[in-house]
């Protein structure tokens, strides 16, 4: 499957990416530029776009499903 199947946004693979490489919330907003709040909003359209209620089941999805070879996180920035 591919994120496009998700319907998941470039932003949204960027944070995958990142949450897999182990940033936090607080760590995505930074290398972002955006609010940790807004990093949040996004974990939830992940796991509503996945179906899933817990980032564990985004990341196993994501792997199980090469989510995150589609993009980069420099893609981003």
């Amino acid at each position: 499957m591919t994120p496009d199947d998700f319907n998941l946004t470039r932003k949204e693979i960027t944070i995958l990416r990142y949450t897999a490489q182990g940033a936090n919330a607080r760590a995505i907003s930074a290398m972002m530029g955006i609010k940790v709040r807004t990093v949040h909003y996004f974990y939830a359209n992940i796991k509503r776009k996945l179906g899933v209620t817990s980032m564990e089941e985004v990341m196993f999805i994501a792997g199980r499903d090469d989510l995150l070879g589609e993009y980069t996180p420099e893609d981003e920035v």
